[in-house]
């Protein structure tokens, strides 16, 4: 049997900011590297044959700090960066549905097929995910693989675990350093765990910004510039 282990990045600026990174390099905030080291800790006990992660600065640095204590060098993979969200990247929802209402309406109701402009859709997500995941699975046919991304590329694995056409990709809430468990055994793909954050306590925040999910509809549809944290 294997084992993902999937760990969406810490926090950064950019999340807090409800803005969208796609697939700029943003670095952790200080919260974030918090999350990472608390993530770190969660997984510290656990074996894994390899770390991959999201070529990405957040998801480096988030891979790296969870390396630490097994002495591993993750593997970068840029299959496993977030959307492309093309001419929107580092802009907040209220300045792209400003310059662009048409495109975001018809993105709110399609984003599947609807791309951003210069941007990618989240069907070209999915594809070049599942590309991955179906590589390493082949690759590890048992123990624990660690895997490190985004909102946007994590979902799309817990979607093909799931045997879903991404439909309910949008429903599926991904807090920062969330941890979610899938089990490979014999061809069958099982969602064990989804967005367990037990690890942060209390005093860590984890509900920021993702601009993959349903937390920007949220925010826009209460008139608000980015999603708070709770």
């Amino acid at each position: 049997m294997t084992t993902l282990y999937l760990v969406r990045h810490g926090e950064t600026a950019w999340n807090v900011g409800g803005r969208f990174q796609g697939q700029q390099n943003t670095p952790l905030s200080k919260v974030g590297r918090a999350q990472a080291d608390a993530v770190a800790r969660a997984l510290a006990d656990r074996h894994f044959a390899a770390l991959y992660t999201s070529d990405l600065a957040r998801s480096v640095e988030t891979a790296a700090i969870i390396a630490a204590p097994h002495g591993m060098t993750p593997i970068p993979d840029a299959r496993l960066r977030e959307a492309h969200f093309g001419e929107w990247e580092g802009l907040s929802i209220t300045e792209v549905t400003e310059r662009w209402p048409e495109v975001v309406a018809a993105w709110r109701a399609d984003s599947l097929r609807t791309r951003p402009p210069g941007g990618e859709t989240l069907e070209g997500v999915q594809r070049r995910v599942v590309e991955f995941t179906e590589a390493v699975i082949r690759q590890y046919s048992a123990g624990g693989l660690c895997i490190v991304g985004h909102g946007g590329s994590l979902r799309a694995i817990v979607t093909h675990a799931l045997g879903d056409n991404m439909t309910i990709f949008r429903r599926l809430r991904l807090d920062n350093c969330s941890i979610s468990i899938v089990n490979v055994r014999d061809g069958q793909i099982s969602l064990m765990l989804f967005n367990d954050i037990c690890h942060l306590g209390p005093q860590i925040p984890h509900a920021t910004w993702d601009e993959s999910g349903d937390q920007w509809r949220l925010a826009m549809d209460q008139g608000q510039p980015g999603a708070p944290r709770s």
